[in-house]
């Protein structure tokens, strides 16, 4: 069995015992078990069913249980272990990812290590560099050092895998890794990329005992940490949301967290900045599709402008000049360019694409490095950052809200690929003796001492960048693939269901696009809100956004019954109406909010389409009459104007606004309904010239031209063509566009 087939059986199990359907699930897991030949697994299978046959027959007989919820849901518990085991077994055998490759070089080559020793060596190795950094400047081994360094990097790396690959945990194993995280023997650094490594442990398996450590690690002193924890924890909680209900302990440790002062709000912020991560993509592609091939277009302008001043002379030639900005105006450049700022002010991750390009070095092959927290003195980055300047540079750099870790390194790298020259010029910009330096290191080091949202964000962002950009990211659960939401998982519904959270996290959704999320928070708020006429109205246009007009006519008309004044809410009604082809309906709202703005284009207009579905075209005429009145100059109601007054039997009218239209920006049915006037007038060369072109502005498509042709025969007739005479100019038309070919 291949490893895709072991995988699908494997979900297939997870779905049935999510849905409860113990008999077929344990049908499923009888094929792997087979598969596996391991007697062990045999028993344990049968010994599983046995049970639930027994707890059957009893619940038949009429049997009082008070056990058997307890029962069935170790049940659940065991063939979702047994599932586990067995299916990473048989994956085993097989697969040539990292992480098998990593177990099977540990059984051949480190067969007697364990979490337990190679924790020791890490320690060791760490005593070792801090006791050769204890000596003074004169009796240091600069080289020695430097070795030292590298023995700490290896062990962490290596730990780091163990702990990664650590599946199924020993009893010794959870005692070690509790005192590797929280028992203060290793530093912050080497704590925050163990957690990354329980992370991806649990994403591979589920194992109670390493998710509590997760959570426990939310009372660490370290904010660095407790955030971390949080993070990993609460994306864990969400891929295994199915099984969660099943461990009780998880749920206590939840609760018990609560109790903390910032537990609601930091899992709170954790959970709007993961739903950050689905416009990620979006904003790449802004980047990378529409703002930098214009900022590419735009480079050569910009430096003409620049060439041209004599800065040499000009004493404020170092003013900037305001054609720059006119020009980056003109392009829409600057508008692009605020909107990514207000992004990136919020949080969001506007540099992916900016670095995605720089995680080719090798240093990113190691698959820790990619969770490790920026150090400035990593040996990866051994003289790059050295030289005048260098230590604030450093400073800042470590300090710095604007770079997750993992684009930190990937900046400092990139400089191994500037001339020395170059880098040394740019380091000495950092001098101490740079009084605006000092000050901007002084501002990052103050956002980096207040700021646990930006902990946690960068975090996600490493995250991020991890299961989107390794090499090796096909051989991962993608936590990112998928929609995150928090909401669905019943454990945290006590910190989550509360009015403030669903309306904070209901109006991010709404804000940010996302209607079908955001309705299912604001219909949770209706139940209790039931006189906020502002919820009824999002709910109406989250349902307007999906299409459903039924649905969004019911909620804005409970909005109404609250505000009934609203002209915004009546507006809505009559386009829903309008939608549901009941014309009638929307009119008679058109006309009350043209009662409150009078004015108003657009409800003018829309009165105007109203009477032209009721046919009522000299009615319809009068409307679009004022919208061009009030607004000469837009040219809005030319068209519908010069239709209905074709309709009407007005052809010099219609005539004269088509000539507008075609002297503008027209459309192929612009010039199609211009010649259907031409037709009716007589004017036969003319109106076959106008239908060429609407021909060729549809991209010479003949069919479509010809099925719109044919929606308006009954208009022609009804102006006083002959029906006869139609097919006739259709055919010279057609010979017409055959010899021109």
């Amino acid at each position: 069995m291949i490893t895709t087939e072991i995988e699908k059986q494997r979900h297939e199990i997870y779905g049935l015992l999510a849905e409860r359907r113990l008999k077929d699930a344990f049908g499923k897991l009888a094929v792997l078990v087979n598969e596996l030949q391991d007697w062990i697994s045999r028993d344990k299978l049968n010994e599983m069913e046995m049970s639930y046959k027994y707890m059957i027959q009893y619940m038949l007989d009429g049997v009082e249980d008070p056990e058997r919820k307890r029962i069935y849901d170790h049940l659940v518990v065991s063939a979702y272990m047994l599932t586990d085991r067995v299916s990473d077994e048989l994956v085993a055998r097989v697969s040539p990812s990292q992480y098998y490759g990593w177990r099977r070089y540990v059984k051949a080559s480190r067969a007697n290590e364990t979490l337990a020793s190679q924790c020791d060596r890490c320690d060791q190795a760490l005593n070792d560099l801090s006791l050769a950094s204890l000596l003074s400047e004169q009796e240091r081994d600069a080289a020695k050092i430097k070795s030292l360094k590298h023995r700490v990097e290896d062990e962490a790396g290596t730990l780091f895998m163990d702990v990664w690959t650590n599946y199924p945990a020993r009893e010794e194993d959870y005692s070690t890794l509790r005192e590797a995280l929280y028992a203060n023997r290793f530093p912050d650094d080497l704590v925050s990329l163990l957690i990354s490594a329980l992370l991806l442990n649990l994403l591979h398996r589920f194992d109670e005992e390493k998710l509590l450590l997760l959570l426990d690690g939310y009372r660490h002193t370290s904010p660095e940490i407790q955030l971390r924890s949080l993070c990993a924890a609460l994306m864990v909680m969400y891929i295994y949301r199915e099984r969660l209900p099943l461990f009780p302990s998880v749920q206590h440790r939840i609760d018990a967290l609560s109790e903390e002062p910032r537990f609601k709000n930091d899992v709170r912020t954790v959970f709007l900045q993961l739903i950050k991560t689905q416009e990620t993509e979006k904003i790449t592609r802004k980047m990378t599709e529409e703002l930098l091939p214009e900022m590419m277009k735009l480079g050569p302008s910009l430096y003409k402008k620049i060439k041209q001043e004599d800065l040499m002379n000009d004493i404020n030639a170092l003013e900037e000049n305001p054609e720059w900005q006119d020009m980056l105006d003109k392009t829409g450049i600057a508008d692009k360019l605020k909107e990514l700022t207000d992004l990136q002010m919020e949080g969001a991750d506007v540099f992916m694409s900016t670095f995605s390009h720089l995680k080719s070095f090798p240093f990113f092959q190691s698959i820790q490095n990619w969770f490790m927290p920026f150090n400035p003195d990593h040996t990866a980055l051994s003289g790059l950052l050295e030289g005048q300047g260098g230590a604030m540079f450093k400073k800042m750099l470590s300090a710095s809200s604007l770079l997750c870790n993992s684009d930190k390194y990937s900046f400092c790298l990139s400089l191994s690929q500037v001339p020395e020259s170059q880098r040394q010029l740019m380091m000495g910009q950092f001098g101490a003796e740079n009084a605006a330096v000092q000050e901007m290191a002084n501002q990052e080091l103050m956002k980096k001492e207040l700021s646990r949202e930006n902990i946690s964000n960068r975090y996600i962002q490493d995250l991020y960048r991890f299961f989107k950009l390794y090499i090796r990211r096909s051989e991962f659960t993608d936590p990112f693939a998928g929609h995150i939401n928090l909401l669905h998982v019943s454990t945290l519904e006590s910190l989550l269901s509360g009015q403030e959270s669903l309306r904070l996290i209901g109006e991010y959704y709404f804000r940010r696009g996302y209607y079908d999320d955001a309705l299912e928070l604001f219909e949770r708020l209706s139940a209790t809100y039931h006189s906020d006429a502002e919820i009824y109205q999002k709910i109406g246009f989250c349902y307007q956004k999906q299409g459903d007009y039924a649905e969004a006519l019911e909620a804005f008309l409970k909005a109404e019954i609250i505000a009934p004044d609203n002209f915004w809410t009546i507006r809505r009604i009559a386009t829903c109406y309008r939608n549901l082809k009941k014309p009638e309906m929307a009119l008679s709202y058109y006309h009350r909010a043209e009662k409150i703005q009078p004015d108003n284009l657009s409800v003018q207009m829309n009165i105007g389409h109203c009477y032209v579905e009721q046919k009522d075209y000299e009615e319809a005429l009068k409307y679009y009459f004022k919208v061009d009145y009030l607004d000469p100059d837009g040219g809005k109601a030319w068209q519908p104007i010069a239709w209905c007054s074709f309709l009407v039997g007005k052809k010099d009218q219609a005539r004269r606004y088509y000539e507008k239209i075609l002297a503008g920006k027209p459309t192929a049915l612009d010039y199609l309904n211009a010649g259907h006037v031409e037709f009716s007038l007589g004017h036969i060369r003319q109106a076959i010239d106008y239908y060429r072109r609407s021909i060729e502005l549809d991209g010479d498509d003949t069919a479509k031209f010809m099925a719109n042709f044919k929606q308006d025969v009954p208009d022609l007739v009804a102006s006083g063509i002959a029906a006869s005479d139609i097919p006739i100019l259709l055919d010279q038309l057609m010979y017409g566009i055959t010899d021109t070919h």
